[in-house]
């Protein structure tokens, strides 16, 4: 099972231990962790990094206002989960 760690410093979040980006506006993030999705809601979010392989995204924002996990389903997709 991957860790995962957040930082902000100078309006910058980073998070590593990204398993897939699911989603990225300037509102919205939603990234797939290990065992949870991370949602990120902020106003002018923009990547500013994006490693795939070590598993790292940057977002520089203006006002960051929530950070929120929820947990990945067991594999079961569809309407019942």
């Amino acid at each position: 099972m991957t860790q995962h760690s957040l930082s902000v410093q100078n309006n910058i979040l980073t998070v590593n231990g990204v398993e897939k980006v699911v989603e990225i506006c300037d509102r919205e993030a939603q990234l797939k962790l290990a065992q949870n999705t991370l949602y990120v809601k902020g106003t002018v979010l923009n990547v500013v990094k994006l490693d795939r392989e070590q598993g790292v995204v940057q977002m520089e924002t203006k006002s960051l206002q929530s950070l929120t996990y929820r947990q990945n389903s067991l594999g079961v997709k569809g309407f019942f989960r």
